[in-house]
């Protein structure tokens, strides 16, 4: 008997990359609404990354099955964490935060004369 090489020759060193028709794209991408199925299931099963699933997805235009719902919250401005959530805002670079009579807040150049913003807003001109 003689020793046998390590790795096959025939083998290429680089794995062929594989192509997918838009038919078999949309096909693997329709396979996620089934009931029960998961993405990262589908894309193991079709030996691909679930990333590029998700691309297909938004490509063919399949949304995902439960769309987000955003909800306005509106908070008492004397309750402490409308403040605290005010606070978290800071003001862009060269500007000041100008806390206004009423409790709003507004961003004026750095250096501006908290009175006259003041005034200026309450007046109703602004600068555009």
């Amino acid at each position: 008997m003689t020793a046998a090489e390590i790795g096959d020759p025939a083998a290429p060193k680089t794995p062929a990359r594989r192509f997918f028709s838009d038919e078999e794209k949309l096909a693997i991408a329709k396979e996620t609404e089934l009931p029960g199925a998961k993405v990262s299931a589908v894309a193991r099963k079709h030996g691909i990354v679930s990333g590029l699933l998700f691309r297909w997805r938004a490509q063919f235009g399949i949304a995902q099955k439960k769309r987000s719902k955003l909800a306005r919250v509106v908070l008492p401005d004397d309750m402490p964490a409308a403040r605290a959530l005010r606070d978290l805002v800071r003001p862009p670079e060269g500007m000041m935060a100008v806390d206004l009579a009423d409790g709003r807040r507004v961003f004026a150049p750095a250096g501006s004369d908290p009175d006259a913003v003041r005034a200026q807003i309450e007046s109703g001109k602004t600068a555009s």
